[in-house]
């Protein structure tokens, strides 16, 4: 194989590792060695293999099931408490990089 060829497909190995698709209800934060450089909205979108990373974030309304409590009342009566909680993501920016937990 002759080195032209050999380079060629490795340049387009190299270009087609980068493609990345978000779909309609999800947000990407584009990393640089590690370093916030922007939000990549929903599409087809390219990065630079081996230098950026992407993390992907849900937007979408998410529920999470709190687990049955007992308690007691004032009046020493036993009662079981179930709950939901519901969250949606409004900025990605700040969900992932100023949230701790």
């Amino acid at each position: 194989m002759s080195p032209p060829i050999f380079i060629g497909i490795l340049a387009t190995i190299f270009l087609l590792a980068g493609i990345r698709i978000i779909f309609e209800y999800k947000r990407a934060l584009k990393f640089r060695f590690g370093k916030y450089i922007k939000t990549l909205q929903p599409g087809f979108r390219w990065i630079i293999p081996l230098v950026e990373t992407i993390q992907i974030v849900d937007i979408r309304v998410i529920t999470i099931n709190v687990v049955s409590q007992e308690v007691m009342t004032e009046d020493n009566v036993p009662c079981s408490i179930d709950g939901v909680v519901f969250f949606r993501i409004n900025n990605p920016e700040k969900a992932v990089l100023e949230v701790e937990e």
